[in-house]
């Protein structure tokens, strides 16, 4: 088995005068959840497909510790109307990658929404 784990996130970031751009927009989005979120749906496939057996295997891989690759493989299960809102840079200000990943993300996707409320 091929243990190169690439991680890819369909985006293209750029600054300009010291401005984050995104696909050349200038950007409100948390760069740090959208990579965040992309690494989990990746690493989710990777275990859906059978191409890792664990968190373990893909902590080895990516060179991390497995508790931060299970806090960030919660990312996987938000909601998709979420996603969407961080893809678009409408996610709350307040939310930060450090919450997310120290807090448990209800698997419910009403749930979800209550839970991203506090942050309004």
């Amino acid at each position: 088995m091929d243990n190169s784990l690439e991680t890819f996130v369909p985006l293209q970031f750029k600054r300009k005068k010291g401005k984050l751009l995104v696909d050349g927009r200038e950007s409100a989005h948390d760069v740090r959840i959208i990579k965040a979120v992309a690494r989990a749906v990746y690493w989710h496939d990777l275990l859906d497909s059978g191409r890792f057996q664990s968190v373990v295997e893909i902590a080895r891989a990516e060179g991390l510790m497995p508790t931060t690759v299970g806090r960030l493989l919660r990312l996987a299960r938000l909601a998709p109307d979420v996603v969407e809102q961080l893809m678009r840079g409408c996610q709350p200000r307040r939310l930060t990658l450090r919450w997310l990943m120290r807090n448990d993300i209800p698997a419910l996707w009403q749930d979800q929404h209550q839970t991203l409320e506090q942050f309004k």
